[in-house]
């Protein structure tokens, strides 16, 4: 694999992939790894499990399956606990100049709503908001045995570096978005001082409100 600043894990198979290739390296890792599903027996339910691309930017990005049968509240719950929770703030789907927001409007099943190509967008935190846009890239039948299941994802991009010595940064200030090492947080006195420094997480919701992470 050649260097790249766009790289990820397939977590079916824990290989480092580049972004141009990760689609191709799912494919062919799900056709070895049949576990993660359960194959319907009833051929009336039809059901299909959804490949679907999560991301912010170009170095933020997941790849989720989620079988058809999920809501749209069930991918929300998932988006919130993998990127964004933070203080259980409102969420919203906008999907086919629709909106679907988290006060009740999620319950919709994804396969009512999405087929392969369905782009969407999201919100979370319409105060301090991450934007994240999504595309649905294949569907497969069969029936995952949990709902959803997170199958690759960025690694934290290697170009970032504290603002002030270049140094690997450790926190990030919520006021001003600068990065700082442990030496240079110290010195940090134009916004407010430590107290509004936050962790430096893998997640587009980095240095926003009170996030501190999972970044796992």
């Amino acid at each position: 694999m050649t260097k790249s600043n766009n790289v990820g894990t397939c977590l079916l198979c824990k290989e480092k992939i580049d972004h141009k290739s990760i689609v191709k390296h799912i494919e062919k890792c799900l056709e070895k790894n049949e576990w993660v599903t359960v194959k319907n027996n009833n051929p009336l339910e039809k059901e299909k499990i959804f490949l679907i691309k999560v991301f912010a930017g170009k170095e933020f990005w997941l790849f989720i399956e989620i079988n058809g049968s999920s809501t749209l509240d069930d991918l929300d719950s998932f988006l919130r606990e993998t990127w964004l929770e933070c203080c259980g703030h409102m969420s919203q789907f906008s999907i086919d100049g629709k909106d679907y927001s988290s006060d009740g409007q999620m319950h919709k099943p994804i396969n009512k709503i999405f087929d392969v190509g369905t782009q969407f967008e999201y919100e979370y935190d319409f105060g301090t908001t991450t934007e994240l846009a999504g595309k649905v890239i294949s569907a497969r039948s069969g029936k995952l045995k949990k709902g959803t299941k997170l199958i690759a994802r960025n690694d934290l991009p290697e170009d970032i570096s504290c603002t002030t010595c270049q140094n690997k940064p450790e926190v990030i200030c919520s006021s001003c978005y600068d990065f700082c090492c442990k030496k240079c947080k110290k010195k940090h006195n134009e916004c407010d001082g430590e107290e509004f420094m936050l962790p430096v997480v893998n997640s587009p919701r980095m240095g926003m409100c009170g996030y501190t992470g999972p970044d796992e």
